[in-house]
């Protein structure tokens, strides 16, 4: 796949999911939802791999990056849907979709040295960041929230990019073994496991009401798409550029928010999301 389009797919489908995730989470609990997220499209991702008969390969050399592509994605939504509920969704999607620049601070740790212009885009990304976080303050004197709230939310979305960012660098090398398909379907049964883990160990089984469930499945069948938008698109060149382009899911999630829910959003706040996108857009850019 086109690493552009892949890019651009996964923002599409991560931000729809994500905004549906804005009520299931609220209505089931962020723990409750992930688990229907999970379920469904672990489902739906077995049977693309039993009916296209995509073969999987019995090398061990790539386990390691699936089982971390896994156990990020759980953390990473987990973390991405108790902000979303707690809100505001303005403040919390675009942060989360800062993880392009948390993955040029991984590729830093493992030797690569980015460019000055590397280096200026990320701090516009930082940039941004920080201007919608202090814009935010108009929801404390509206007296919506809190500065402690606002803050959980700040450091609650920052902690989902940072597992976005893990998980899409852990995808990218395992789709290279296993094939695009085959690497997210076999990190999504990971991540339920890993999420059915945490049920148990807090000793609460899902409980998810019947009507639920379509949402749940489309959310499910959005998530996994963009994941595997984000693995295919990343096999070819430009690949850096596709989880650069795939974090615009903020600017998705935000329009949704502001249109459906009505969501108010300071001046501020608007040029803040849109230092961010400049500084994923240079980013992709330079790493076309």
């Amino acid at each position: 796949m086109n690493a552009a389009l892949g890019g651009v797919l996964a923002a599409v489908s991560w931000g729809s999911a994500d905004f549906i995730a804005r009520y299931t989470g609220g209505a089931l609990g962020h723990v409750n939802a992930l688990f229907g997220m999970l379920a469904t499209s672990a489902l739906v991702l077995t049977g693309i791999v039993l009916v296209m008969d995509l073969a999987i390969a019995g090398s061990m050399a790539g386990w390691w990056q699936v089982l971390l592509m896994g156990a990020g994605l759980t953390l990473a939504t987990l973390l991405l849907y108790q902000g979303l509920v707690r809100g505001p969704v303005t403040v919390a999607a675009p942060i989360a979709g800062t993880f392009p620049a948390f993955n040029i601070l991984l590729a830093l740790a493992l030797g690569v040295r980015p460019t000055a212009l590397e280096w200026a885009a990320m701090a516009a990304v930082m940039a941004g960041v920080f201007v919608v976080v202090r814009s935010a303050r108009h929801y404390e004197t509206g007296g919506h929230y809190t500065r402690a709230q606002l803050r959980s939310t700040v450091m609650i979305s920052l902690g989902a990019s940072f597992s976005f960012a893990v998980t899409v660098a852990a995808g990218q090398e395992a789709g290279a073994i296993y094939g695009d398909v085959q690497a997210v379907f076999l990190g999504r049964w990971i991540s339920l496991a890993c999420c059915i883990l945490l049920l148990a160990v807090r000793r609460e089984p899902p409980r998810i009401p019947l009507r639920w469930w379509p949402l749940l499945g489309a959310q499910g069948v959005l998530d996994g798409t963009a994941l595997v938008a984000v693995v295919a698109g990343s096999q070819g060149a430009g690949s850096a550029a596709t989880a650069v382009l795939a974090s615009g899911f903020s600017a998705v999630t935000v329009v949704l928010a502001r249109v459906f829910i009505r969501e108010t959003m300071s001046w501020g706040q608007w040029s803040g999301i849109a230092i961010i996108l400049a500084g994923v857009a240079m980013l992709s850019g330079l790493q076309a």
